[in-house]
């Protein structure tokens, strides 16, 4: 006997699964490969891209006093320059209009200013800390700020004039920062376990968020400036937290010991360079999947930043000196390395994990 329809339950299951689709609850990160792989300079740190989104810039931390950035087009990574930038860089910002890189020199304790028109240092700025590295525009571009590793303290810098504003007092050691459009700016303090808090026109309202996570390293906020995620180096997670409540809202585990964090222009999808794992991951923030990629040759991944359109991120490798460009898969080339590479490549991250140099 044939059972009795019941069309009011059909529709009901179809609509249910359309919300679902429309809410996002059925996504999952894309496919994505490894499209190119090209040399850098010496232990590559940071990566930045310009605002028009056709140039990358590489900090080469193990380059001393001499080609240490690395100037790559972003659509095919054709080394377009070198830069020569006395002392050691670690991480680097472009203004707004594409014609300076800020770059934090760790050795030097100061921040240097590169005209990229010819491409050379025309300005050094002292810290007010040690050991600079990550360094960070408010985003009208009238503010930079540089976290001193080795003094618990962040120096705020005038683009424009080149002085000093003023020093935030933080945690220990300071490196992660992000600032929202409002002028709220967020440091994490990589051995503290905590960010902090600095608000008002003068930076001067103060708070402190406990017990984030082992090992905050990275910050990066959503297109809203309502969440702010973190890298949580030790834990092998990148969180959101929730920016009115400043709660931890979602606790996602990447690849091993994840670095750097970025996220696509639209803000759905966050990218994971793990320094452990010698991987990416690609989190998709509609329902917290999580897809992470072995890339091939890499040993640790180090710096991270998202194309300015589309799926497409670039990552650099820590102990073998290349550029990676990573897009959606099936949408061109493929880098790939031989069985031999391939061999080596095992070898040399498990002698780094062993032997870390940083």
């Amino acid at each position: 006997m044939t059972p009795p329809r019941i069309p009011w339950l059909s529709w009901s299951c179809v609509s249910v699964a359309l919300a679902l689709v429309a809410f996002g609850a059925l996504a999952t990160p894309p496919a994505i490969q490894v499209t190119q792989g090209v040399p850098t300079g010496s232990m590559p740190k940071g990566v930045a891209i310009s605002p028009d989104g056709t140039r990358l810039y590489v900090a080469n931390y193990g380059q001393l006093d001499r080609n240490n950035v690395t100037v790559f087009d972003a659509a095919d990574l054709r080394r377009l320059a070198t830069i020569d930038v006395p002392g050691i860089v670690v991480e680097s910002v472009v203004s707004a209009d594409g014609r300076t890189l800020y770059v934090s020199n760790f050795r030097r304790s100061s921040v240097q200013f590169i005209d990229l028109q010819d491409n050379r240092v025309v300005r050094e700025v002292r810290t007010t800390g040690r050991n600079p590295k990550i360094v960070v525009l408010s985003p009208d571009g009238r503010r930079l700020f540089a976290a001193n590793w080795s003094s618990q303290n962040v120096t705020e810098i005038d683009p424009a004039t080149g002085q000093v504003v003023r020093t935030l007092h933080a945690g220990d050691n300071p490196r992660g920062m992000a600032i929202t459009r409002a002028g709220t700016l967020y440091v994490a303090n990589f051995n503290g376990h905590t960010i902090d808090v600095f608000a008002g026109a003068n930076l001067d309202q103060h708070h402190r968020i406990d017990h984030v996570c082992r090992i905050p390293r990275h910050l990066v906020l959503s297109p809203d400036d309502a969440t702010l995620y973190v890298s949580c180096l030790s834990m092998g997670q990148v969180i959101a937290m929730n920016l009115q409540t400043e709660r931890v809202e979602h606790r996602v585990r990447v690849g091993s010991m994840p670095k750097a964090i970025d996220r696509s222009p639209d803000g759905r999808y966050l990218y994971s360079a793990n320094y452990g794992g010698s991987s990416v991951s690609v989190v998709d923030t509609t329902d917290w999947t999580v897809r992470t990629l072995d890339v091939p040759l890499m040993d640790h991944a180090s710096g991270i930043v998202s194309a300015r359109s589309g799926v497409r991120f670039f990552v650099t490798g820590w102990y073998d000196d290349h550029l990676y460009a990573v897009g959606l898969a099936s949408t061109g080339p493929t880098f790939s390395i031989t069985p031999s590479q391939r061999a080596t490549t095992l070898q040399r991250r498990e002698f780094h994990r062993l032997n870390p140099a940083e």
